[in-house]
């Protein structure tokens, strides 16, 4: 049997989510903007038919926006990620093996479906009819040319979403590589792109007939892989179970300069809390835990940052053992009147729960019973939205957090946000 991906994308993931809620924003242009307020990082349709550039600052462009009347939001990643799980896992039931690439992409196995593009349509009904997320749909025999048909569906409207690059001879399929800039190609960034284009390998239809000795000399086994995908063999397998991660971060930015010690302390809190259920999530306990503080002064191209990196002994996935340690590390780096604009929290050298070798020397909170604590406290922010229970080290106005003025509602995670229906 021969192999067959399709490449599921949602078209403006961010910008779409916005519009699931509210009906009166269809055929509105829409753009969402990146932590704090700052940049543009999703735009609708509309906004980029409007010339919206991707990226610019947002302080820049708002009288602009104003004019052109586009719906600005705040970037709302409760809503952003709840409806990612949901796409994920309709999306799975249409295959037999499913890699989740990103928030808003997926590769499914295909592999033996006499109606490819038929299927690829049904997935695009059941995501709009589902969850009113449109998506494009590409096709091919590895996940290289899945990805790039799902490119091509997107540039040329009248594909209807969806490209099967699997229903192509060998010649049609050169000439359409010929058409697609080596920079164009997944996996081929700007570096690698100048590097191609030194050696007269332009497009992709270039790079699939480059003798692939050659290639493994030049530029390594990773681009004569790349080389292969586009020739149609398929060289990258899914990764349906994807390996626990090595070290977990959280950080952000602050909505303002904070200079008071309180608020550093609580917004570092937070951050080592959400380390910490991230971890039990995945199963591990962290060995190390790294705190920063970023006063945002550049000098000569350089951030000015403090951090220190502080030992669990034990390892652990205690909110309350990480948010203790996180405290201590924020009061020894601060520094009166520095003024900080960021901070985060690291946790690596990651072990798996249940094969960590306990301390039997150890002092704190009796593991067994803040298990059942954490898990207690996970099932409830699970159930009820995230941060309903929380330690009070976190704060409970945090007066610090990120600017979010044009926040929609967390419509799917947190009771008082869920549309109410009413029929007279």
């Amino acid at each position: 049997m021969s192999t067959c991906y399709a490449q599921v994308d949602c078209n403006s993931f961010y910008a779409s989510c916005e519009r699931v809620f509210n009906p009166r924003l269809a055929g509105t242009p829409i753009v969402v903007l990146s932590n704090n307020d700052g940049c543009i990082v999703s735009r609708s349709a509309e906004a980029k038919a409007l010339g919206v550039p991707m990226g610019a600052p947002y302080f820049l462009h708002k009288a602009r926006l104003e004019q052109l009347g586009v719906a600005v939001f705040s970037s709302n990643y409760a809503l952003y990620g709840d409806l990612s799980g949901r796409a994920m896992r309709l999306l799975a039931g249409f295959a037999r093996a499913q890699e989740v690439y990103s928030i808003d992409e997926c590769f499914l196995d295909i592999g033996g479906e006499p109606e490819p593009e038929r299927l690829a349509q049904e997935m695009r009904y059941a995501m709009l009819r589902g969850l009113g997320l449109p998506v494009c749909v590409g096709i091919g025999p590895s996940k290289t040319l899945a990805k790039l048909a799902n490119h091509l569906a997107k540039l040329d409207p009248s594909r209807d979403g969806v490209m099967n690059l699997q229903a192509l001879d060998a010649a049609e399929l050169r000439s359409l590589l010929a058409a697609v800039p080596v920079e164009d190609i997944w996996g081929v960034g700007r570096k690698l792109s100048v590097k191609l284009r030194l050696e007269r390998i332009n497009h992709a239809a270039a790079l699939a007939a480059a003798d692939r000795d050659w290639l493994i000399r030049r530029f390594g086994v990773t681009v004569a892989r790349i080389a292969d995908e586009l020739d149609g063999l398929s060289c990258l397998s899914l990764e349906e179970a994807l390996p626990p991660r090595q070290s977990l971060m959280s950080t952000r930015s602050f909505g303002h300069k904070v200079t008071r010690l309180e608020e550093a302390r609580e917004a570092v809190a937070m951050h080592a809390a959400q380390v910490a259920e991230r971890l039990r999530r995945q199963g591990s306990l962290a060995s190390f835990l790294q705190v920063s503080l970023q006063r945002g002064v550049y000098q000569q191209g350089t951030v000015q940052r403090d951090s220190e990196v502080v030992p669990l002994l034990p390892a652990s996935a205690d909110s309350r053992v990480l948010v203790a340690a996180a405290g201590r590390a924020v009061e020894r780096l601060w520094r009166p009147g520095a003024g900080y604009q960021k901070c985060g929290v690291m946790a690596w050298q990651l072990v798996d729960a249940e094969r960590a070798q306990p301390d039997l020397f150890a002092s704190g909170p009796d593991p067994e019973k803040g298990k059942r604590l954490m898990a207690a406290l996970d099932a409830i922010n699970h159930r009820m939205g995230r941060g309903t229970v929380k330690l009070l080290a976190e704060g409970l106005e945090q007066p610090w957090k990120m600017k979010q003025d044009m926040l929609s509602p967390a419509y799917t995670t947190r009771w008082e946000d869920i549309p109410v229906a009413k029929a007279k």
